[in-house]
C-alpha cells in the first residue's frame, strides 16, 4: 500500500508543478505584451 500511496503522491505533485510552470509562462507573456 506504501509505494502505490507514494507513486500518487508523485504525480499530484509533479501535476502541481507543470500547473506552477504554466502559470509564470501566463506571467511572462502577461508582463511582455
Amino acid at each position: 500500500k506504501m509505494e502505490s500511496d507514494l507513486s500518487q503522491l508523485q504525480t499530484e505533485v509533479e501535476e502541481a508543478v507543470q500547473e506552477c510552470r504554466n502559470a509564470e509562462e501566463k506571467a511572462k507573456k502577461a508582463i511582455t505584451d
